[in-house]
Parts: C-alpha cells; structure tokens; sequence
C-alpha cells in the first residue's frame, strides 16, 4: 500500500490542495522505507514456514521448498508482465520491446541489469532479487541446521560486507550494484533470524544485548541520513531494512490486539494483506491506463474525480486478481504438498 501510494503521488497532489507541504513527507514511505520492510518481513516468512523440519531436525526438502515458491510467486508475475506489456503499448510508454528485455523479464533476470532493470514495470526489479534470496535460502538453512543460527548470520554479514566492499570501489554505482541480492542479504536473513528467535527462544530476544544492537542501528541508520555520500548507498540500504526489525517486532506482539478489534477489522486488513503481492504486481499498468482514460475520455473539470475513483477501484481489481489468479495456484500447491 506505501508502494502504490508513492506512485500515485498522494503526498504531493494532497500537499498542492491542501498547502500543507508536510503532506508531501507521506510519499517518503513507499518512496524509500517500504520495499526494504518488504524484504525484511520475506525472510522472516520464509523462515518461518521451515522452522518445522528445524525442529524435527530434518533438511530442507528443496523440490517441495522450489515448488511453493515457483507456484507463489510466478504464475501471477506472469500474467502481470503479459499485462504491463499491453499497457505500455496502450498508452504509448513504452512502443517497442525489445527480445532480450522481453527474455530478462520471463527468467526474472531484470533486476541484475542496468539496461532492463525497470522498464517493462518500474517495480519488477524488486521480484528477480526476491526470487534469487529464495534461491539463496537452502544455504541459510544449511548453515542454520549444520551449524547454528549465529553461525549462518556470520555468514551472511561477512557475504554482504564483502560485496558491499566490492561495489563501493565501482567507478560509476548503478542500480543492479547498489540493489544487488549479495549486499542486501544480510539485511534479508535478519528476518530469518528474528522468525526463529520469536518461536524457539522468545526469551532471548528480551536480552539488554538485543537494545543494545538496536541502538547501534538507529545511530547508523541516523549518521547515514543525516550525512548522506555517494558511496554510503550501498550502507545506507543495509540500514534501511534493519530499521524495521524493532518496529516489525513489536506489530507481532500486537497480535492479540488486532484480532481484539473485531472480525470487521479483521476481513479488512486480512484482504489488504491477502491482495497486496497482485496490488504490488498491478498497480504501476493499471495507474497508468487509469490515467491514460482519465485524460482521454474526461473533460478537465471531472479529471480529478477520475482520477479519485481509479485509485480506490484498483485495489478492488486487484483484489479479484488475488482470487482468480494467485488462490487457484496456491490452492494446488496445498494439494501437491498434501500428496507428496
């Protein structure tokens, strides 16, 4: 919802009626803040769904781990790529395709490219490093079970700081090296970390050690903001996911909480979170042909109603993408794992 408030300019357009220029700040989650607690909340899901073959001491069991995650995550890219295609021929943005852009988008190679790294849909880059963390996982989960959980974290901070080290020497920094899947590892298997520690040892996660390391974070994540330079990007967007780790535990505790605020509540929030993988996938094509409509078919008077009515119906469509495209693989991914 902050990705698709921060492409809709809500901050800005409510900042220029209004005259409140603070409004214009409420772009900045979805601009910066959002993708990072995206990455951050995916380790800790994914980890979470495995801490049973953990407890039962078991490996990772790869091709029904690569099933779900292929079934998850694919078959809606799919059709959210065939459909960003068809807008951009639509409205003009985008009036040719080229056969390797078109071929980086299908193996979600985009976001390791400075040439298609969004231009098909600004926020697929996000899903080819997504997909390369799940390729990364089974080696987190390796290290975890083989060794321990501080070992594998080790791992994974000496992996992202020598790749961070790497890039920082680049001549000219470009996005595939600042957002490169090596450097925000860490970041990404700090969710892991905190999944296991909230379900096999909730204690330990009440220990002065852990306020301490949170206080290291803040005052980093502060020093960066405050005295930003060309080559601390590549810090700065460690920092950035790191920041949500207190904020995210502390909403899970707050589950009881929410669930005491009645089922309305409850139906409401559970279909944002339900809808928001096609809501992330769609939002970027469908705010462009809501405007391309508006501004082709409305008199400027009624512009802005249209443009109002588009930004609450594309949640709604994209609701129904949830349940007509993403539930029905999802739904046989529940058979397939039943009968293996």
């Amino acid at each position: 919802m902050g990705v698709f408030f921060y492409h809709q300019h809500i901050g800005a357009v409510l900042a220029s009626y209004t005259h409140l220029k603070w409004l214009e700040s409420t772009d900045v989650f979805g601009a910066v803040y959002a993708v990072p607690l995206f990455f951050l909340i995916s380790g800790y899901c994914i980890h979470l769904s495995n801490i049973k073959y953990l407890q039962n001491n078991q490996e990772l069991p790869l091709r029904q781990y690569f099933e779900r995650r292929f079934r998850r995550i694919y078959p809606p890219y799919l059709v959210a790529l065939i459909f960003s295609i068809l807008v951009n021929q639509l409205t003009g943005e985008v009036k040719h395709i080229t056969l390797p852009d078109l071929a980086s988008h299908v193996f979600l190679l985009q976001g390791f490219t400075v040439s298609y790294f969004n231009t098909i849909n600004v926020v697929f880059w996000t899903i080819s490093i997504e997909m390369a963390f799940y390729l990364l996982y089974p080696v987190f989960y390796y290290l975890r079970l083989h060794c321990s959980i501080n070992f594998a974290m080790l791992v994974a901070l000496a992996v992202s700081s020598i790749s961070i080290f790497y890039f920082f020497f680049s001549a000219h920094l470009n996005y595939p090296q600042m957002f490169c899947v090596t450097n925000i590892w860490f970041g990404w298997c700090c969710g892991a970390f905190l999944a296991e520690k909230k379900i096999l040892k909730p204690a330990s996660l009440k220990r002065p050690v852990v306020g301490f390391a949170y206080g290291i974070i803040v005052l980093l994540f502060t020093v960066l903001k405050l005295y930003p330079q060309p080559r601390t990007v590549l810090l700065d967007y460690q920092f950035d996911i790191l920041i949500w780790t207190a904020p995210m535990l502390w909403l899970i505790g707050k589950e009881n909480w929410f669930r005491s605020q009645g089922s309305y509540f409850l139906r409401v929030m559970s279909a944002v979170g339900l809808s928001s993988y096609s809501l992330y996938l769609f939002h970027s094509p469908l705010i462009a042909v809501k405007n391309y409509l508006v501004h082709s078919m409305l008199p400027p008077k009624l512009q802005m109603l249209g443009v109002v009515a588009g930004i609450i119906l594309i949640p709604v469509l994209t609701w129904f993408s949830y349940l007509y495209i993403e539930k029905p693989f999802m739904t046989k991914k529940q058979k397939s794992i039943v009968n293996a």
